[in-house]
């Protein structure tokens, strides 16, 4: 009898405890077999390309809601591991899999997990973390440091200090513009004499103190989802989140957004924050950061710049001149699991200001308590892993320099794969890319070189590219993603659908460029078959 099912026997006999101990405790060979059967499924995953089936098709194996009964054996479960798991698993990592912003992590990082979970240590307070809580702060700082650049004396003061509080750690990037925003929004309102503040006394009685209709927050329209949604949970609402028309190239239209602030302002509508993006997850665009910086300090405007995406670009001397003006922001939002190359569930909003989180600081009897360095005083979440110790950990085995490189490496390869899109005849590239983010589309043979294409036209280009897109995606060996873009110079056509790669993984190479070129045209032969249908047929096919 193998292992797994002697446990299962041992709780099929009646020894519950026996049973429930060798899993709790760390038991030689129970630890070894579920190693083992993990590094198979790790092998797979690596190894074997993801199964060709639709979402439905898996929904086979993942229907039962019972809870079993009865344990399974360790064997039963790895075998549902690898065929309903591990099989349709997205190979993010993969280096022709250059749609997402999710990429290859660097291998020492699965043991770091193996750590952490050992450790399991609580970040909330210190009575569950202890070190783990300095490790977080000192992570922050040398963040604080790459984007704010403070010299050796500031952060000798600062980052250890209990009042001092140089960021904020969160599980996402969303998470991070959430919470700037909520600094942004308590240090506008402030406590003011008898008025003690929007922290305690809430929105309504916030604005009726300080006398203005409503509050909200102005920036670019390519802003991350993420301020609708912050929209939402302030109470602002999210027409409050005021978008503003961008520039050829994707950058917010200065003048416009300063019109746009001078207004709300003579209508009293408390402008609680303007963002800045340092890049945009749709092409990779960075606004002028420096101009938006002047704008907020010349309004008294909280600046934040949501560096999601593009902030590693600071690690890059070669490239960092792209987010010059960044150091002039009051939070900004990194994201971990993008260039950083950490793994889901670690973001920081970095503060200029250390004294900026006490206007969201919220304090308990039993933990957070007002003398503490506790973590969770200043943080939307309460129980939070020890993630920083991811990033920490990188920080150290790749350096300033090696995160640098591996921002070199991926502009470079955009403007090669830019430069094989315009060499090919199949493809259009629509916008020079700035950063490492790049956008074309593929156009049917017969609409080539036309120039300028008809509203009807530009709809069935449209129909193939995102045909073509769900193909890729539905094969599995390569992958680009999609997106529309809105036409600021020809209103009147439809928005543009376009293919948007993606280069941060380090492993792909030029090869892997052209097998996703490859792929597509061969795809396009199958989609041009099928937008030879009537175009109510495509539209049937596109959406079933």
């Amino acid at each position: 009898m193998g292992r797994s099912s002697a446990v299962a026997q041992v709780a099929l006999s009646g020894r519950e405890d026996e049973y429930l101990q060798r899993y709790f405790e760390a038991d030689p060979e129970v630890v070894a077999e579920f190693r083992e059967g993990i590094d198979a499924c790790i092998q797979a995953f690596r190894d074997t390309p993801r199964k060709s089936r639709s979402l439905d098709e898996w929904k086979g194996g993942l229907s039962d809601s019972v809870v079993p009964q009865e344990p399974w054996g360790s064997e039963q479960y790895f075998q549902f591991l690898q065929e309903q798991v591990v099989a349709g698993a997205v190979r993010v990592g993969r280096p022709a899999f250059v749609g997402h912003m999710t990429s290859a992590i660097p291998s020492y990082l699965s043991q770091i997990s193996r750590l952490l979970v050992e450790l399991n240590q609580n970040v909330v307070k210190v009575e569950t973390s202890n070190v783990l809580t300095l490790v977080e702060r000192q992570v922050l700082a040398m963040m604080h440091r790459v984007a704010f650049r403070k010299d050796d004396a500031f952060y000798d003061q600062h980052i250890q200090a209990a009042g001092s509080h140089l960021g904020i750690v969160t599980s996402g990037g969303s998470l991070a513009n959430i919470t700037a925003m909520w600094l942004a929004r308590n240090k506008c309102f402030e406590p003011d004499g008898e008025f003690s503040g929007h922290q305690r006394r809430g929105f309504v009685e916030a604005l009726n103190h300080y006398g203005y209709r409503d509050a909200v927050i102005i920036g670019s329209q390519l802003m991350h989802y993420s301020m609708d949604k912050i929209g939402s949970i302030m109470g602002f609402g999210q027409e409050q989140i005021l978008k503003i028309p961008c520039d050829d190239t994707g950058a917010v239209r200065i003048a416009v957004l300063e019109e746009t602030i001078k207004r709300c302002q003579d209508e009293r509508r408390m402008v609680v924050a303007l963002v800045g993006i340092a890049a945009t997850t749709e092409t990779g665009a960075v606004d002028d950061l420096a101009a938006l910086a002047d704008v907020a300090e010349s309004h008294g405007v909280h600046f934040h710049v949501d560096a999601a995406w593009g902030g590693p670009i600071l690690f890059s001397e070669q490239h960092r001149h792209l987010l010059t003006g960044i150091e002039r922001a009051d939070t900004v939002t990194i994201c971990g699991h993008k260039q950083l190359y950490l793994p889901q569930g670690i973001s920081l909003v970095l503060c200029r200001d250390p004294k900026l989180a006490h206007h969201i600081r919220t304090e308990a009897r039993y933990q957070a308590r007002a003398e503490s360095i506790d973590l969770g005083k200043h943080s939307a979440e309460g129980s939070r892993p020890a993630n920083a110790l991811y990033l920490h950990s990188s920080l150290h085995l790749l350096g300033h320099k090696g995160f640098g490189l591996l921002i070199d490496q991926g502009i470079r390869k955009a403007k090669i794969f830019a430069q094989m899109v315009r060499d090919h005849p199949a493809f259009e590239l629509v916008r020079e890319p700035k950063t490492n983010l790049v956008v074309y589309r593929y156009l049917p043979t017969h609409l080539r070189g036309l120039g300028r294409l008809s509203r009807e036209d530009e709809q069935r280009v449209n129909h193939v590219n995102e045909m073509l897109q769900n193909h890729q995606f539905a094969e599995g060996e390569t992958f680009i993603s999609r997106t529309a873009l809105r036409r600021h110079t020809d209103p009147e056509l439809p928005d543009q659908v376009v293919l948007r790669a993606v280069f941060a993984n380090p492993l792909t190479a030029h090869a892997d460029l052209e097998k996703v070129l490859a792929e597509q045209v061969q795809l396009a032969d199958l989609v041009r078959k099928q937008t030879t249908m009537r175009f109510e047929d495509v539209l049937a096919f596109i959406y079933p």
